[in-house]
């Protein structure tokens, strides 16, 4: 992947350097994706990041809430779509507590790696707009 991203890499770091910049930079276009999707979905609650020009201090794993859907129904809701996420505290106990989220069942969390396409990040957003409360 390095010599694919970079064919002038002398060396085998410089190789590495560049296969993992191409890595972070992708996965960051997918990110953005991503939350600017969410930050139109009604009742959506993003937690962490979201402005992009700090997106260089994050991953590309993102945690959120949907109004008033628990993050299990969720999950299984996007699992029977074929999309598979994550729901609860992720052994975040205190935080999940701090943020008022413990006793509603914690939050959905979604990871994006360099082999997610933009097509699956909407297919994700699209399936969020299907259980997005009315706006009123």
């Amino acid at each position: 992947l390095g010599r694919h991203c970079d064919s002038n890499a002398k060396s085998r770091r410089e190789a590495l350097q560049a296969a993992y910049g191409a890595t972070h930079a992708y996965e960051t276009s997918l990110l953005t994706r991503l939350i600017a999707g969410l930050r139109t979905i009604p009742g959506m609650r993003i937690f962490g990041i979201t402005d992009e020009k700090r997106f260089d201090e994050r991953c590309a794993t993102l945690s959120f809430r949907l109004g008033d859907h628990h993050p299990t129904k969720i999950a299984t809701f996007l699992a029977e779509r074929g999309i598979f996420t994550w729901d609860g505290n992720f052994y975040a106990l205190n935080l999940s507590e701090r943020l008022g989220v413990e006793q509603l069942g914690g939050v959905l969390r979604v990871g994006l790696v360099h082999y997610n396409t933009t097509e699956e990040v909407d297919r994700l957003l699209a399936a969020l707009r299907e259980l997005a409360p009315e706006k009123k």
